[in-house]
């Protein structure tokens, strides 16, 4: 479906075997399900301190791979519609080598789970959250080694300036004096959603006009990213659009926890958010 590995990544940390990253991977559900029973009888961790330092650790990672994802494909003459894998010489390696860093992020994004483990946040451990993070560590593996530049640099673009919205937003809500200012989480979500849309609109426009980047490659990229599409869709309408109705005597606010199995994911408190109640 794919063909031979790319050359150019070879002997680069963590690429040659995929066993590294599926044990890591399977290591991190254990972890969640181990984790969970050794926290069932013990208090809750604050770690105020250590989520400040992985939320500013991760803004500017992704503040780095932004800027340079940018400058290396405007170096390279990056086609926006479509770019093969090659013709960009030494800017094509540019984008491989912080496309290598993405992947990495990814491995260091299971902390947002472990942290809801040891801060006994169970409800917001949801499959929406667990599968985005299992697959996209996953994913980036299949891609590193195949399709390391070209037409796979747009996603992780997008993705990285949403990251720096997203991790400035948890590092913010970490301190109980900035939560009356943090006013806009429903429109993390709403930019999420945008970028899966144009993620999968950019990859099938390689479709429309080919380039010589594997077509195998472009399906399998779509259908992924048309599984996280509906997936934050389905939170999305979950979380703000269904309003139950209001019984006499409740809280008018208590409806805003959506008790489904997406409630709560992704951008309710990816690490550092939770509701003023729980407090």
């Amino acid at each position: 479906m794919f063909g031979p590995r790319d050359s150019r990544v070879r002997g680069w940390f963590l690429l040659d075997s995929y066993l590294p990253t599926f044990s890591l991977t399977v290591l991190y559900l254990l972890s969640i399900w181990l984790g969970n029973r050794y926290m069932r009888s013990r208090p809750a961790l604050s770690l105020r301190g250590v989520l400040t330092l992985y939320n500013l650790g991760i803004t500017l990672l992704s503040a780095y791979m932004l800027a340079e994802l940018i400058l290396s494909s405007w170096e390279g003459g990056y086609n926006l519609q479509c770019q093969d894998l090659t013709s960009a010489g030494e800017a094509d390696i540019r984008v491989a080598e912080v496309l290598w860093w993405y992947y990495f992020s990814k491995l260091i994004e299971f902390l947002d789970t472990i942290f809801f483990v040891l801060r006994k946040k169970t409800s917001q451990i949801t499959f929406l959250h667990v599968y985005h993070h299992a697959s996209m560590f996953n994913i980036w593996w299949c891609v590193l080694n195949w399709i390391p530049c070209g037409q796979s640099f747009f996603g992780p673009t997008l993705n990285s300036f949403i990251h720096i919205l997203m991790y400035t937003y948890y590092g913010l809500s970490v301190f109980p004096s900035m939560r009356k200012y943090l006013w806009w989480k429903k429109y993390l979500t709403q930019a999420q959603l945008v970028q899966f849309v144009l993620t999968v609109t950019h990859t099938m426009s390689a479709v429309v006009r080919p380039c010589g980047f594997p077509f195998g490659c472009l399906i399998f990229q779509s259908s992924y990213m048309l599984t996280l599409v509906i997936l934050f869709l389905n939170f999305y309408v979950q979380t703000y659009r269904k309003k139950p109705m209001k019984k006499d005597g409740e809280d008018p606010h208590a409806g805003q926890e959506v008790k489904n199995g997406f409630s709560k994911a992704y951008f309710t408190a990816t690490n550092g958010i939770t509701n003023k109640k729980a407090q």
